[in-house]
């Protein structure tokens, strides 16, 4: 999956119909032979590989920036860690 194609999806699944169309023409989406993939991706596709980049940051960062400068055991953190929560 590319991302034009993840961003001409999310642009009709909000609505913007317009748009989408406008983004498809500049960015030549019919001609990729992607339109078979759109099947395959479920509705929210972007925003959820989104948030799953920044959760993934977030860990990152967490992990990186602890106390004692260095990296501590999962158990060692304050608070309990959820994919489903934001980290604070």
């Amino acid at each position: 999956i590319n991302l034009p194609f993840l961003l001409n999806r999310y642009l009709q699944e909000s609505g913007f119909v317009h748009s989408a169309f406008s983004f498809a023409h500049e960015s030549m989406l019919g001609r990729t032979g992607l339109r078979s993939a759109d099947k395959a991706l479920p509705p929210g596709a972007l925003i959820s590989f989104l948030q799953k980049g920044l959760q993934y940051v977030g860990i990152e960062e967490r992990l990186r920036h602890d106390s004692t400068g260095g990296r501590k055991a999962a158990t060692e953190t304050e608070g309990d860690f959820s994919l489903l929560s934001p980290l604070t």
